[in-house]
């Protein structure tokens, strides 16, 4: 079974009348899906963000709680009898 070019043409034809006609929404689709990628982009830049900003600040409070105990056992002598 063979689509002669007339039939074949007649479809092009349907397809080219049919996006003539809808242009502007086509376009206004696109655009509008381009902004929503970029606003997807984001929030999910910002949450990475987030999520980097939360690692740093956990290491500093452990690093600073760490301190902390080693000066606790610093200052704290295990023999109060002895001077050093």
């Amino acid at each position: 079974m063979t689509i002669t070019s007339e039939e074949s043409r007649d479809w092009t034809e349907t397809l080219v009348d049919w996006v003539g006609a809808r242009w502007r929404w086509l376009i206004v689709a696109v655009a509008l899906l381009f902004a929503f990628n970029n606003l997807v982009g984001l929030v999910v830049g910002s949450l990475g963000l987030i999520a980097v900003v939360n690692r740093v600040i956990g290491r500093v409070l452990k690093a600073k709680k760490i301190v902390q105990q080693v000066q606790g056992i610093v200052t704290i002598p295990d023999d109060p009898g002895k001077n050093a």
